[in-house]
C-alpha cells in the first residue's frame, strides 16, 4: 500500500501512472466478468461534492462498493466557513480516503496537506486528473502503450486541457490544443505543448478529445468556435485507427456534430467505462491491502 495524493498527474511519476492504468485495464476485465477483487473490504471512502456532475461520483460509489468498500457522501464544503484544517481533522476520524470535487485546486491542495488520509481529485475548475487517467487507461487497453501518442485537445483552456498538459509533463505524449485564437492556454500552463486554430491539426492525432465551449461567448466567439467543431468530415480525414473520445457532458451542435458522435471513430461510451476503473485502481493502490 502506497500513500500518495492524486491531485495532478504532473505530481505523479510516469511509472506510477502506468501502474495505475495497467491495473485499471485488469479491473476492466474483472468488471465485465463480475469478478471484482475485494481489495477494498472494510475500507471507508468519503466524497465531498461542491461541483455539479454525476459521472465521477457515481463511478466512485459503485466502484468502491464492487470491491468491498463503503463510499459515503459528505456535505462538508472546502469553500465554506470552516477551515480545511478543521474539516480534515474530523474526516480523518472516519475515512481512509477522501475524494473531492471543489472549485479551486489550491483549496484542495490545502485540504490534502492537512489530511492524514490520501486525497483524490474528482474534479476542480483547474484540472481533472481522473478523467484523463481514465482516458489513458482506455488507450492502453487498445494500443498497449502510450509511447509516441499524439493527442489533440479540441477546446478552450480549461480543466480537461490542463490535465492533458500535466500528463504531457511526465509521459511520452505529444499534446496539441486546437482552439480559436484568444482561448488557448498560456505558455506557462501548456509548457512544450503546441496550439493551433486550424482543425487540420487533428488529422495526424491518435486520440482526439474535446471540451465544452465557454458559456459566455459573444456572437464573434460563437462564430470562432464553430470553426473548431469536430464533425464526421474531420474524422474521415484522420488516421484510420484514430480514437475520438469527447469529454462529457457533450453538447451536439457545439464542440461536436451529431454525425461525429455516430462516426466509427467515436469510442466515448466504452472509453468512459475506464473512469471507474482508474479511480478504483488509485483507491486500491493507496488504501488496499
Amino acid at each position: 500500500m502506497e500513500q500518495f495524493d492524486l491531485l495532478s498527474l504532473a505530481e505523479i511519476d510516469a511509472q506510477l501512472i502506468e501502474k495505475l492504468a495497467t491495473r485499471a485495464c485488469q479491473l476492466d476485465g474483472h468488471w465485465q466478468s463480475r469478478t471484482m477483487p475485494q481489495t477494498l473490504q472494510g475500507r471507508r471512502v468519503g466524497m465531498i461534492e461542491e461541483l455539479p456532475g454525476w459521472r465521477n461520483p457515481t463511478a466512485l460509489s459503485i466502484g468502491v462498493a464492487a470491491m468491498g468498500g463503503t463510499c459515503v457522501p459528505v456535505t462538508a464544503k472546502l469553500e465554506g466557513g470552516e477551515t480545511v484544517e478543521d474539516i480534515a481533522g474530523y474526516l480523518d476520524n472516519w475515512f481512509d480516503l477522501m475524494a473531492v470535487r471543489t472549485p479551486r485546486l489550491t483549496a484542495l491542495k490545502s485540504f490534502a496537506d492537512a489530511l492524514e488520509a490520501p486525497a483524490m481529485n474528482l474534479r476542480t475548475n483547474d484540472n481533472h486528473p481522473c478523467e484523463v487517467l481514465g482516458d489513458l487507461a482506455y488507450v492502453m487497453s487498445v494500443r498497449g502503450s502510450w509511447q509516441g501518442l499524439r493527442v489533440a485537445v479540441v477546446g478552450p483552456a480549461g480543466n480537461i486541457a490542463s490535465s492533458w498538459f500535466e500528463a504531457a509533463q511526465v509521459l511520452d505524449l505529444d499534446v496539441l490544443q486546437v482552439t480559436p485564437k484568444g482561448f488557448e492556454a498560456t505558455e506557462q500552463a501548456r509548457g512544450p505543448c503546441e496550439v493551433t486554430d486550424d482543425m487540420r491539426g487533428i488529422e495526424d492525432a491518435d486520440l482526439i478529445v474535446t471540451d465544452c465551449w465557454p458559456s459566455d461567448l459573444d456572437a464573434a466567439g460563437v462564430e470562432a468556435f464553430q470553426k473548431c467543431r469536430v464533425n464526421a468530415s474531420n474524422l474521415d480525414r484522420c488516421r484510420p485507427d484514430v480514437l475520438f473520445v469527447p469529454c462529457p457532458p457533450v453538447t451536439r451542435g457545439q464542440e461536436v456534430s451529431e454525425d461525429a458522435m455516430r462516426h466509427p471513430a467515436c469510442a466515448v461510451p466504452r472509453a468512459k467505462a475506464f473512469l471507474l476503473h482508474a479511480q478504483n485502481a488509485y483507491a486500491e493502490a493507496v488504501i488496499g491491502p
